[in-house]
């Protein structure tokens, strides 16, 4: 079947009458002033703008759903690998308080975490909550090269994620990582895992922040964006990279890819 003889299946949200008191109710809340970051792109394809709006949100919330399985997975693995470095070198699992090399913005992020405890729970083992708490652009972050430790400080020094973490054990994280590089012809590194968790983290960041996905995804500090289609790969290369199963169930229960295939098109 055509995607023009079912142009809304039922995963869609329907685009109201023009005219109707629903479109009114629709364009009232959304705004003039944000219907108007659609207006181009809609009429380059020859639709309404508030039909790609809607489309626009049926995409974000099909992108949110499975970003936060993906997100939670993610930390989960890390923190293992991160507990069993710190097992090996401070006796503790809990990573957090052993004297691991982490440079000055991750120790920061995780005295923010830490802050917004309550006496009480930090009385109490606090493990899940801390890494809970931890935000995706923190682990997206472990997978950098690392920066200044104590910045301006007689002691000032440099972390080294790739020696210090990467190759004692959190490259474990993406249990079939290198044999999917070594199927898409592409060298396992930290730095390929790193862009693949960038892009989902952009994208992630996009669809929180209520930004429109039609004209494609920034990759920040790239001065660049990917389409819509190539973040959405992403996000299954993300899952291929933790473990093949969990890739077999996103590519059974993911909504993302049936969206994406009813994007509104130019001369639709």
């Amino acid at each position: 079947m055509s995607r023009q003889s079912n142009p809304e299946p039922d995963f869609l949200s329907r685009t109201p009458r023009k005219g109707s008191p629903q479109e009114r109710a629709l364009r009232t809340c959304i705004t003039d002033e944000r219907l108007a970051s659609y207006d181009s792109e809609a009429r380059r394809r020859s639709c309404p703008a508030l039909r790609l709006y809607l489309w626009d949100h049926d995409m974000a919330s099909a992108c949110m759903g499975d970003i936060a399985i993906l997100e939670v997975a993610l930390r989960n693995r890390m923190d293992r690998q991160l507990s069993l470095i710190s097992l090996k070198q401070s006796n503790t699992e809990d990573w957090y308080m052993a004297v691991l090399r982490f440079d000055d913005r991750t120790q920061y992020q995780i005295r923010e975490a830490w802050s917004h405890f309550t006496s009480q729970q930090r009385k109490h083992r606090t493990h899940g909550h801390l890494v809970a708490s931890l935000t995706f652009g923190f682990w997206r972050n472990l997978l950098e090269d690392g920066g200044t430790i104590h910045t301006k400080w007689p002691d000032q020094s440099h972390a080294d994620y790739e020696n210090d973490f990467w190759r004692k054990g959190l490259d474990k994280t993406f249990s079939n990582g290198r044999q999917y590089a070594r199927a898409v012809e592409e060298r396992w590194t930290r730095r390929y895992a790193l862009g693949i968790v960038k892009t989902v983290h952009a994208l992630r960041n996009r669809v929180a922040h209520h930004e429109p996905l039609v004209n494609g995804i920034p990759l920040p500090g790239e001065n660049r964006r990917i389409t819509l289609a190539n973040a959405v790969q992403s996000c299954f290369d993300l899952a291929m990279i933790l473990d093949r199963d969990l890739y077999a169930w996103l590519m059974d229960n993911s909504k993302m890819r049936l969206v994406l295939e009813h994007e509104p098109q130019p001369n639709e």
